[in-house]
């Protein structure tokens, strides 16, 4: 009877114990990034691609066009650094798997999250060691521009500067040599006095108040005398 029971309990254990095993196992991995590898241009119209390796694939449901974003823990920590209040995740980013193997997966970004509404990163960009979250992920069929090739289109979208207020284009106009030299023409013409008739000096006679031929006389005793 004692060896029945004994028996029983190591088969019991034994059956507890695999039941362990597999649901270990069976755990989903965390997905995560292992490596990064980028290509090295060599020529200025090469496109430049930066591959994110994912230690998971099919068995973890990742397909070829899936987006999924990019998450990173950050540890809160006093300024000594030796108290620590807790941990948080913040997205860093989506990625497009481009590849799926049956234990990887190869992915490529597609845009960074802004840092307006999310916590600041000590390091931008995703990099190895940030979690893959499934949790909101979608399928895109469009194409993924090379880096370059955004930098290029961002360029050539930006406008040129020109000023839009037309206040500020009179003020522009008012400031600018031609139009002060204009102004202190029409200035000048104004202040002038404008001589549209000749001016009437008055006579010799008017003047003295005796007609010519007196003051002539005048002069000649006068000469006369000396």
């Amino acid at each position: 009877m004692t060896t029945k029971i004994v028996g029983r309990v190591f088969l019991l254990i034994g059956v507890l114990l695999l039941g362990i095993l597999w649901a270990w196992e069976a755990k989903p991995e965390d997905l995560t990034v292992v490596e990064v590898r980028s290509n090295i241009p060599l020529a200025e119209k090469d496109s430049v691609y930066h591959d994110y390796y994912i230690n998971s694939g099919s068995n973890q449901g990742l397909k070829p066009h899936l987006v999924v974003t990019a998450t990173r823990k950050i540890t809160v920590r006093d300024a000594t650094g030796t108290q620590t209040y807790g941990e948080m995740m913040t997205p860093v980013g989506q990625l497009k798997i481009i590849f799926v193997g049956e234990k990887f997966a190869v992915a490529r970004e597609v845009k960074l999250i802004s840092r307006e509404d999310q916590p600041m990163l000590e390091q931008t960009g995703i990099m190895i060691g940030d979690k893959v979250e499934l949790k909101g992920s979608f399928v895109d069929n469009r194409k993924i521009p090379s880096q370059k090739s955004a930098e290029k289109a961002q360029v050539r979208a930006e406008p040129p500067a020109v000023p839009t207020d037309a206040t500020a284009a009179v003020q522009a106009a008012t400031t600018s040599p031609t139009a002060a030299t204009a102004k202190t023409a029409a200035t000048a013409t104004a202040v002038a006095p404008t001589i549209s008739e000749p001016v009437d000096l008055p006579s010799v006679e008017k003047q003295s108040g005796k007609p010519e031929d007196e003051i002539e006389k005048t002069a000649s005793a006068d000469d006369s005398s000396i």
